[in-house]
């Protein structure tokens, strides 16, 4: 290979190389902020209270948990956000425990300005298929630009990888041919 035809392979490795990492980064940056969780856990889809269904996990009959409704754009530890139908949901939460939930008062019950949670997980049967039903993705809806968002960040990964190996296929002077059809014996 000359030296122009291998430098100019060296600088497309470098450029992609780059543009790999940045799109890495910004995937990564993307996660670990909450970002895409929170795309995912978006808005209210029933009127009730935001809740994360990973602080009251070991509530029992016998030993409920009380969940502190407040107002606030964060759910921290034991709390509970009252949203409406539509509303966004705050940081942090994983689903929504309708009203309806509430008011038959089986699972989980208002008193006072507390949510008590004594059923987090119940064992239901559907169509002879046994699960378990929690409150983990309940009453959510999630952000409809989150999908085209993930695609095309992807998309970018795979574009930005593929283009580098190309690079550095080029820069070492290797070519793959096909190796042809196989034959049945």
């Amino acid at each position: 290979m000359n030296q122009k035809r291998a430098g100019q392979a060296l600088i497309r490795m470098a450029f992609w190389a780059v543009v790999a990492v940045l799109v890495f980064s910004f995937a990564i940056n993307s996660y670990l902020s909450g970002e895409m969780t929170h795309w995912y856990y978006y808005k209210a889809s029933t009127s009730g209270y935001a809740i994360n269904d990973n602080s009251f996990l070991a509530a029992t009959k016998d030993k409920p948990i009380l969940l502190q409704v407040v107002a606030a754009d964060q759910i921290v530890g034991q709390q509970a956000v009252k949203v409406s139908k539509g509303d966004l949901l705050p940081t942090g939460a994983n689903g929504v425990i309708a009203e309806a939930e509430v008011q038959d008062g089986k699972r989980v019950a208002l008193e006072g300005s507390n949510l008590k949670v004594m059923v987090p997980t119940q064992i239901k049967e559907q169509s002879g298929i046994k699960y378990s039903d929690t409150y983990r993705h309940k009453g959510i809806e999630t952000n409809p630009l989150s999908g085209p968002w993930n695609v095309g960040v992807v998309l970018l990964m795979g574009l930005s990888l593929g283009m580098l190996a190309q690079a550095f296929t080029d820069l070492f002077g290797l070519e793959f041919k096909p190796t042809g059809q196989t034959r049945a014996h």
